[in-house]
């Protein structure tokens, strides 16, 4: 299954949220789908994407996870040896949808009700069309799959209220091949360093894949 890079059209939270030991403060350890940032890929039943040894840097697919939800088909890890896992991405079968993405835009209100259920209302939200040529709703598949519209929610700064973490979004991608379909991203602190040792030492963005 095609891993659409949504790099491009997700707004990444920038600040690196420091450490905090469980003896400083009381706030709860981020856990997103049951995964903690220190877990083993091969321990969650995940497979190298890209051929690497098993817990070597890189990326890593998932059929399921500890706390896995039938919204997603597929899960994805980014981690890098040393310091544990960068984030996971939650993404939604790919549907073959109407111009109109009808059934997409469904299982992305029920991604972004299951991460507001955790974290609260988004600090924020995206739903514009970039040019006027998908302006549109008919217009609305093309227009994701062209990149020319944002499409996504984003809970900013929970590093303030749980342990190792940074920030989580739910966005619309698509492919011309597969269709649409929804991504669910969770970051853990340090998301931004750890993607860059990912990227130096494969090459890969961390967010995306084959």
């Amino acid at each position: 299954m095609a891993i659409i890079d949504i790099l491009t059209s997700v707004a990444v939270a920038a600040t690196v949220t420091a450490s905090i030991s469980p003896s400083e403060t009381n706030t709860p350890v981020f856990r997103p789908l049951g995964v903690s940032q220190d877990a083993l890929p091969s321990v969650l039943g995940c497979k190298p994407i890209h051929g690497a040894q098993p817990d070597a840097t890189g990326q890593y697919s998932c059929n399921n996870l500890p706390g896995g939800n039938d919204l997603f088909d597929q899960y994805v890890l980014a981690y890098v040896r040393g310091m544990g896992i960068c984030n996971v991405v939650a993404i939604s079968r790919y549907i073959d949808d109407d111009q109109r993405g009808t059934t997409t835009r469904q299982v992305y209100k029920e991604a972004t009700s299951l991460l507001a259920s955790q974290f609260g209302p988004a600090d924020e939200k995206v739903d514009h069309v970039a040019t006027s040529k998908f302006g549109k709703d008919g217009m609305f598949r093309q227009a994701v799959i062209a990149q020319e519209r944002q499409v996504f929610e984003q809970w900013d700064s929970l590093g303030t209220r749980f342990q190792n973490a940074q920030s989580a979004s739910v966005t619309i991608s698509g492919s011309e091949d597969w269709g649409l379909a929804v991504y669910s991203i969770f970051r853990f602190a340090h998301n931004d360093v750890c993607l860059s040792n990912l990227e130096h030492q494969t090459g890969l963005s961390g967010e995306d894949g084959e």
